[in-house]
């Protein structure tokens, strides 16, 4: 019966993704370009709380889809169940105005378990790219009318991932994920002028369709310094990806449609319907070295590039930059075994990144800090715990006319760990 009730939880949870991934709300005005805000590498609210890092981490308390060799960390005789909500706040401010967004929903969830001592399997679904925008432009036309630009955009990419690792070697794990990544996006533009209720708006809709397979790899390596100790050295390559994609491209001239308003079209002027091609993901690496006090404390460092000057859509190249972070973390537990204390069973974290996002704007990059906390919970008479983490920082300037974020991220999840494979015995 519990391992009923957990498949059953995991089809709710697939359906409450499904029906919340559409509902993306105001997320950043820099989503407008390429595929969107590209999201966390590392979405587990336990990675998140110590800056993201995950390339050199392999633990039997959670999915690691960063590097898919630490799957190999799994227990031989565990299965492990991980989901994660998020919730977000952001101030948008510029040079003459000041604005509020928020967004929420399911962040990710995670399945991994044993098929043998040396072969291990993790699945899951996490985000890859968030896309959700409003912005206004105002000007003037060439007749001296007012005229103002609307800009919207939403939608995204997510990952459906199967993994897989082996232990060829001791202490050596090597993996690879399947990713199937998919979603579709619908950018608009509007032209509309506000002081008149009789001249027609242009409206330029896109929808973007994206399915397709690609492939991510991982090695892992440990050295024992002492019988409690170890190294962890770690590395990851994504493979360059050409996704199928199908787009939808209108053009037409309305009245209202702005706000919410009803649309009533006057003339379609452009329609291309269904047009095939390909959205070029280019490849990404990774590297990462961690060092660990087993079941005591952790410490780490991560790398991770990606070669977006390749980028292309529909065979268009992008103004994009090469993107780069690089983040730090640690974690400690006092004393995991203690039977006296609560607070001494539970881990804290704190970690730190910077990003040097695909975007260069007006002669500007545009970079993001952020600086995290986070702890686990563990549960009564349990291995299970609830995780959370928090996250605070800035994307973007407010130089040549641009946009500065300032964010703050939440983050609760839950990791359900149970012994599924141990045979019941009778006296």
């Amino acid at each position: 019966m519990v391992k009923l009730r957990k498949i059953i939880l995991l089809f709710i949870v697939g359906f409450v993704w499904s029906a919340l991934s559409a509902q993306t709300g105001i997320d950043s005005p820099y989503s407008r370009f390429g595929i969107g805000n590209i999201a966390t590498q590392n979405p587990n609210a336990r990675q998140q709380g110590m800056g993201g890092i995950g390339n050199a981490i392999a633990t039997n308390r959670f999915v690691n889809p960063a590097n898919p060799a630490s799957y190999s960390g799994f227990d031989s005789l565990s299965f492990l169940f991980n989901a994660g909500f998020n919730a977000s706040s952001v101030t948008y401010t510029t040079t003459k105005q000041t604005e509020n967004g928020s967004s929420a929903g399911l962040s990710y969830f995670s399945i991994g378990f044993p098929v043998m001592k040396w072969w291990h399997v993790g699945v899951g679904l996490v985000p890859a790219s968030r896309i959700g925008f409003n912005v206004v432009v105002p000007g003037t036309s060439q007749q001296g009318v007012k005229a103002y630009k609307s800009y919207e955009g939403k939608g995204g990419l997510s990952t459906l991932y199967f993994g897989n690792s082996f232990s060829p070697l001791k202490n050596l794990s090597v993996g690879a994920n399947v990713n199937y990544t998919f979603g579709k996006s619908t950018t608009s533009s509007f032209l509309y002028f506000p002081d008149s209720s009789y001249m027609a708006t242009t409206k330029v809709e896109s929808r973007v369709i994206a399915n397709d397979v690609s492939f991510d790899l991982g090695l892992l390596y440990s050295v024992k310094l002492s019988e409690s100790n170890f190294l962890h050295f770690g590395a990851t390559y994504g493979l360059k990806t050409n996704l199928n994609v199908k787009r939808e491209y209108l053009v037409q001239s309305q009245f209202g449609g702005l706000d919410g308003e009803v649309e009533y079209v006057i003339d379609t002027i452009f329609y291309a319907p269904q047009q095939k091609g390909t959205l070029l993901l280019p490849p990404k690496a990774g590297l990462g070295i961690a060092f660990e006090k087993t079941n005591k404390w952790l410490a780490g460092v991560d790398f991770n590039w990606q070669n977006w000057e390749n980028y292309e859509l529909f065979n268009q190249k992008d103004s994009l930059i090469n993107s780069w972070n690089i983040a730090t973390g640690l974690q400690y537990t006092p004393n995991n075994t203690s039977i006296s204390g609560y607070w001494k069973r539970v881990t804290y974290r704190a970690g730190a990144r910077y990003n040097q996002t695909y975007l260069k704007i007006n002669g500007q990059p545009i970079s993001e800090f952020g600086i995290s906390f986070g702890t686990t919970l563990p549960l009564p008479r349990s291995l299970s715990t609830v995780d959370l983490s928090l996250e605070v920082g800035r994307r973007g300037t407010m130089a040549e006319n641009l946009i500065r974020e300032t964010f703050v991220n939440f983050t609760v999840g839950v990791s359900l760990y149970e012994r599924w494979f141990v045979k019941s015995r009778y006296n």
